[in-house]
């Protein structure tokens, strides 16, 4: 096993930022923690500092530059990328990790379709419309069953390449530039079912005009490399 780091943008997540951490801070304590706050107007950086973590701050707002942001700022061996919302479980970035560990992946994505979802986690036209860009996704550039899982297991190597390549995206179509270009950068990239838990309060994401924006993105991408 080599050094991990875990980098988590957030906005707003004052609600569910702290047990996320609590429990971070107690399954890996030898690992590195970022928090990229990108502006937010409540206590979440307030209260990632009081966990003791590393806090940065992006104040160009969008969940890509807040991911951007926090790749300049890991320098270990492996990455792990979730959300603040606390609908992830950290206990599982084990099982993302472990096939980068064994040297079978450069890249994990954590799958939410093919896991176990909690009661109201997800919306059945969410759920729909998740599929239909996942599909597409595949037909694009390779198979996937959740590309637009905010989970991911990294090797350092690919986000290098995707620091160097320019990520684009600023909001949430993030998550779909980025399996567009480990998927045409050649890298081993896997899934493992994760567990997916409900928000404390309402989604960011506006399911029409970011699912647009994600469905245009791996588009865009795909014409680009040809």
């Amino acid at each position: 096993m080599g050094d991990v780091t875990f980098i988590i943008p957030a906005y707003n997540e004052e609600n569910s930022i702290g047990r996320l951490l609590d429990d971070i801070k107690k399954l890996y304590p030898h690992y590195p923690v970022f928090v990229i706050n990108n502006n937010s107007n409540d206590k979440t950086p307030l209260i990632a500092e009081k966990s003791g973590v590393n806090v940065i701050h992006e104040k160009k707002q969008g969940k890509g530059n807040a991911i951007k942001k926090g790749f300049t700022c890991v320098k270990s061996d492996y990455i792990v990328m979730l959300d603040a919302d606390n609908t992830y479980d950290p206990s599982e970035a084990l099982d993302l990790l472990e096939p980068l560990f064994k040297n079978s992946a450069d890249v994990v994505l954590g799958c939410r379709l093919n896991g176990k979802k909690e009661k109201g986690s997800i919306t059945r036209f969410n759920l729909v419309g998740n599929h239909i860009l996942s599909l597409t996704a595949s037909i694009l550039f390779s198979r996937i069953s959740d590309v637009c899982t905010g989970y991911w297991a990294f090797k350092k190597e690919v986000v290098d390449d995707l620091l160097e390549r320019n990520l684009v995206s600023n909001g949430f179509e993030v998550e779909a530039e980025m399996f567009a270009k480990v998927s045409q950068g050649n890298f081993k990239v896997k899934e493992r079912a994760i567990s997916y838990r409900r928000r404390a309060d309402s989604p960011k994401l506006n399911s029409l005009k970011d699912g647009w924006k994600i469905f245009l993105t791996l588009w865009i991408h795909k014409i680009r490399n040809n």
